[in-house]
C-alpha cells in the first residue's frame, strides 16, 4: 500500500506519536503558512525529548536516518520518544 491513501499527492506529513495514537500535520512545501505550522510542531516535539526520522517513500518504512532539522522538502516525518535499551 502506498502512502497515497493517507497522504494527498503534493502534501507531506509529519507524524507524532504520543500515547494517545498519534498527531498528523500535512502541509504544502509551497505555502509558507502550513510549512510554518508544521516546522513549530516538530520543534515542539524536540524540546519534549523526540527523535524525528525519515520515511522511505517507496516502501513506507522508516530509513533509519535521523534527523535533527525541519525539511518542508520530506514526504514523511515520524517523531516518537527514544527507547531506552537496557
Amino acid at each position: 500500500m502506498t502512502d497515497t491513501a493517507i497522504r494527498p499527492e503534493g502534501r507531506n506529513m509529519l507524524s507524532i506519536a504520543d500515547p494517545t495514537g498519534d498527531t498528523r500535520i500535512m502541509w504544502d512545501p509551497r505555502i509558507e503558512d502550513e510549512v510554518k505550522v508544521a516546522r513549530e510542531a516538530f520543534h515542539k516535539a524536540k524540546k519534549r525529548g523526540m527523535l524525528a526520522y525519515t520515511v522511505d517513500e517507496t516502501s513506507g518504512e522508516k530509513t533509519g536516518t535521523v534527523i535533527h532539522e525541519f525539511d518542508p522538502q520530506a514526504g514523511k516525518i515520524i517523531m516518537t520518544k527514544q527507547l531506552q535499551g537496557g
